[in-house]
């Protein structure tokens, strides 16, 4: 069969058959279906009987088969089986087109579609395979003890599978951030890759930092946004204890303070009650010694009235 195969693509035609596929490539996600298209002008009045249908790859890796009114997998790379598709009922109508079961990131490369009926022809189909990622998420260091005026990173994290993405980072004014950026790219043991990208800003009072990641294949960008207000920004642990302190002391020299001028005054007014006290007793003392001189006066006037 791989002979035919070969056989029918190298052998050339006078009158060949229209062929069609899209210009552009084809992208497949990895792990869901995709569809190859191909097409071609079917002569009139032929039979499936007549057809010959191949699917290869780039190495000439035998993808699928149909020949004789039937589908012949005997040959069939081992890394297909299960995995592709021919739509039977549409290949009387001229569509060729493959459905490729859960694609795999080796699936990417260059098909070649073949058909004969009469005549043949062939055409190429290109599959660029990319893997769907999810948000990104955003970390800041430090993230205590805060104000502005320091310098902080936030790092945005991706765990993607494939290709690499392209980052861009943004402030909360829309404008891009082209300087202190450093970005890398690891892959895992799981075939994921880790892409980290971080920003090294001067802390402000409020502002936000986007981290916008695009899919060059897929042409999908998704972002993730950190914003940094006052709930961040702190006093430092020792600042915090020391003006605890201050206030604890200012608040205890306020009620010595008070309890001082309250016995204070009390004092004063309990020495201006004495000294009211003895001004009153002087008056009184001075007023009784006046008054002995006139009552020994009265009472030599009686004597001397007696004796007359």
């Amino acid at each position: 069969m791989d002979g035919l195969c070969l056989l029918l693509l190298l052998l050339p035609s006078i009158c060949t058959i229209e062929v069609r596929v899209p210009d552009g490539p084809v992208t497949g996600i990895v792990d869901e279906d995709v569809i190859l298209p191909c097409w071609f002008s079917p002569p009139v009045g032929f039979s499936l009987k007549d057809l010959s249908v191949f699917w290869t790859l780039a190495n000439m890796q035998q993808v699928h088969a149909f020949t004789l009114g039937q589908e012949q997998l005997e040959n069939q790379d081992p890394e297909f089986i299960n995995r592709t598709q021919l739509f039977l009922d549409q290949l009387p109508h001229g569509n060729m087109s493959l459905l490729l079961r859960r694609v795999r990131l080796a699936d990417e490369g260059t098909y070649t579609c073949f058909v004969n009926a009469e005549n043949s022809s062939s055409a190429a189909v290109s599959l660029q395979v990319t893997a769907s990622f999810p948000k990104p998420t955003l970390h800041l260091e430090p993230s205590e003890g805060l104000k502005p005026g320091d310098h902080v990173t936030v790092t945005c994290h991706i765990y993607c599978r494939y290709p690499e993405v392209e980052i861009l980072w943004q402030n909360g004014k829309g404008r891009n951030l082209t300087e202190n950026i450093t970005t890398s790219q690891e892959a895992t043991e799981d075939g994921l890759f880790h892409v980290q990208s971080s920003v090294r800003v001067v802390l402000e009072t409020s502002d936000s930092y986007t981290c916008v990641v695009y899919n060059p294949i897929l042409q999908v960008v998704t972002h993730a946004s950190l914003t940094i207000t006052g709930q961040h920004l702190s006093f430092p642990p020792v600042a915090v204890w020391v003006t605890v302190g201050l206030c604890a002391c200012l608040l205890g020299l306020l009620v010595a303070l008070g309890f001082v001028c309250r016995k204070h005054l009390k004092q004063s007014c309990e020495e201006e009650q004495e000294e009211a006290g003895n001004g009153e007793h002087e008056e009184n003392g001075e007023l009784k010694t006046a008054m002995q001189p006139l009552q020994a006066s009265s009472a030599e006037g009686d004597e001397t009235a007696s004796l007359e």
